[in-house]
């Protein structure tokens, strides 16, 4: 039984030149294209501080943390309530 002729390798891919050199590329600021378009709503607003309470009691009942560190943990927390 003949064996069939293997299939042509594939045309080679060539990648262009970097424009510039690794870790010397400008770097854009992307920030304001990225922003939230839309204000937060209430109910954003609301699920936000739900999710936070829920940290809160996580904490609180964490067996790992000492009273110091959930102090300071629930201190940051709430400030970003």
């Amino acid at each position: 039984m003949p064996i069939d002729e293997p299939p042509p390798p594939p045309p080679r891919i060539e990648r262009p030149a970097a424009s510039a050199p690794r870790g010397q590329a400008p770097i854009a600021d992307m920030r304001e294209q990225f922003a939230r378009k839309t204000p937060q709503t209430p109910q954003d607003e609301a699920q936000a501080r739900a999710f936070i309470d829920g940290k809160i009691d996580m904490i609180r009942r964490d067996p790992q943390m000492s009273e110091a560190e959930k102090a300071a943990a629930i201190e940051d927390l709430e400030a970003k309530r």
